[in-house]
């Protein structure tokens, strides 16, 4: 491999290591459990974020059947709080996770809540006007129309199954929480699990847990984070699959916001967050229009780039020791 080359692939890896977000807040909605057996897994994966987020130092907030009273439901709550956050800009993501049931009736696609159901649609003009990432994940059955009705700009929609038609119960969320504190997720070993580290151990532990019940899957789990309304599978986001058409391959942006799972992760402030977007953004400008026989302006472009950002993390490494 030539050094222009070689020089090239260490861009590559660099901007990849270089990628953690670790500050965010987290809206956590439990839904309707149907069954004592369902709402005690729901439970349980609820525990399961409760440890994600404060190994992570996230501020977490519940909305589950318990708040519902004669004043306020579920819906309006969620309405509510989606609406305290919106027009504020931040480079903090905001984390929506769904845990539950859906339904699907070939137009409405609901996650079911005690008291009125909320509808892809309706959650979508909610989050209109939140400028910041968001981070959709709904871990419900019959989740898959939330890809199009949900994807956009600087979001990230999860979802438990690719089509409304697949009904039956979802495990993906057990798995997919379950990630969030899982050292095998942490694939680029960087002490912090992403978005894209979680959708890929949480998809492959679903599947798996199929072959070994000798069951057929009746759920395929999709990430978008491009905002083409068209999500990714397993195999396409693991680079093993080329995306149809106009489809584009997800998960390079979802790879750019995680969770801590260890004292040493990177934890950015606001402005070291606006910072490292800035940089990073230049350097995949860098990298799209790099010219391989020009490795010297290669070099001159990319070394103060990524000395900025090394600087950057050794300040982050500060910040997690205090």
């Amino acid at each position: 491999m030539n050094d222009a080359r070689s020089y090239g692939w260490t861009l590559v890896i660099l901007l990849w290591l270089a990628t953690a977000t670790n500050a965010a807040d987290v809206l956590l909605i439990v839904g309707a459990p149907g069954t004592s057996e369902y709402g005690q897994e729901f439970q349980q994966w609820q525990k399961q974020w409760e440890s994600n987020c404060q190994t992570a130092g996230l501020e977490l907030t519940v909305i589950s059947g318990d708040d519902a009273s004669d004043e306020m439901t579920n819906r309006q709550s969620i309405e509510k709080m989606l609406a305290s956050v919106a027009g504020v800009a931040s480079q903090r993501p905001l984390w929506i996770v769904l845990i539950g049931h859906g339904t699907w009736d070939g137009n409405v696609a609901n996650f079911n809540l005690v008291g009125p159901d909320l509808d892809a649609k309706t959650l979508s003009g909610w989050i209109a006007s939140i400028l910041r990432p968001v981070v959709l994940v709904n871990c419900s059955s019959s989740s898959g129309p939330y890809i199009d009705r949900l994807s956009g700009p600087n979001r990230v929609v999860v979802t438990a199954t690719k089509s409304g038609s697949e009904q039956n119960y979802a495990r993906f969320g057990k798995y997919f929480s379950d990630a969030f504190g899982s050292l095998e997720a942490d694939l680029d070993h960087d002490d912090s699990v992403s978005v894209r580290e979680a959708f890929l151990k949480a998809t492959a532990d679903t599947a798996r847990f199929y072959d070994e019940q000798g069951r057929l899957a009746t759920e395929h789990s999709l990430l978008d984070d491009n905002g083409d309304q068209m999500g990714s599978s397993f195999d396409m986001v693991r680079g093993k699959k080329k995306a149809k058409g106009k489809a584009q391959i997800d998960g390079e942006f979802a790879g750019r916001i995680a969770l801590p799972i260890g004292r040493d992760a990177p934890r950015l402030n606001d402005d070291q967050l606006a910072k490292r977007n800035q940089l990073e953004q230049q350097l995949r400008e860098l990298q799209s229009n790099w010219d391989s026989d020009d490795r010297t302006q290669l070099r001159q472009q990319a070394l103060p780039l990524l000395l900025q950002l090394a600087e950057l993390y050794a300040q982050s490494a500060e910040n997690a020791g205090e």
